[in-house]
């Protein structure tokens, strides 16, 4: 207090006065970008993108026990943490076959959406990618083939290179995917 005749309440308003004077502002966002984030994977030496939105989690081949009956793109069943997970080798259904190779960079894209849960093997995991909004392409790649265009309704595009967004959902959506069991 700075003096005699000051009460407790008038220094500490004086204070606060002080204080509000001296601070700075609040942070001001300038400007708001919609952000789009996925996976990008290599799926038939090409590479594409997915959703974080579509994809559950990303783990190591785990051991897979063969099925009876089905298509040879079901790879077989898996234990994961308990629940049985199909594993189905994803460019062997797009393309009829593959490489049949499985290393270490082999990996799982788990998808969980409704009823559906399955383990998507793939050829390789790239990264985690972020992309704004306004890094869609115009228009999709022209390397597209017939099997991946279904596939594919949008590209994203940075420094001149454009990677295509594979939908997990149209996958699931399809009749063919769903369609396991062999005649």
């Amino acid at each position: 207090m700075t003096a005699a005749s000051d009460s407790p309440y008038q220094y500490l308003v004086s204070l606060d006065q002080k204080c509000r004077s001296n601070a700075s502002g609040l942070p001001v966002v300038e400007e708001s970008r919609d952000e789009w984030v996925g996976v990008q994977f290599v799926l038939n030496g090409n590479e594409l993108l997915a959703s974080m939105d579509e994809i559950s989690e990303i783990v190591s081949l785990p051991p897979v026990t063969r099925i009876p009956g089905v298509k040879p793109w079901v790879v077989g069943m898996a234990n994961m943490r308990g629940m049985l997970l199909p594993v189905i080798d994803l460019e062997r259904f797009m393309y009829g076959s593959s490489s049949g190779v499985v290393d270490g960079n082999r990996r799982l894209l788990v998808i969980r959406q409704g009823e559906v849960f399955a383990g998507l093997m793939i050829e390789q995991i790239i990264g985690m990618r972020h992309y704004w909004a306004d890094e869609k392409a115009a228009e999709l790649p022209g390397w597209i083939d017939a099997p991946l265009a279904p596939l594919v309704e949008v590209a994203f595009q940075r420094a001149g290179h454009s990677v295509p967004v594979f939908s997990m959902k149209s996958l699931i959506g399809s009749e063919a995917f769903m369609d396991v069991a062999q005649l």
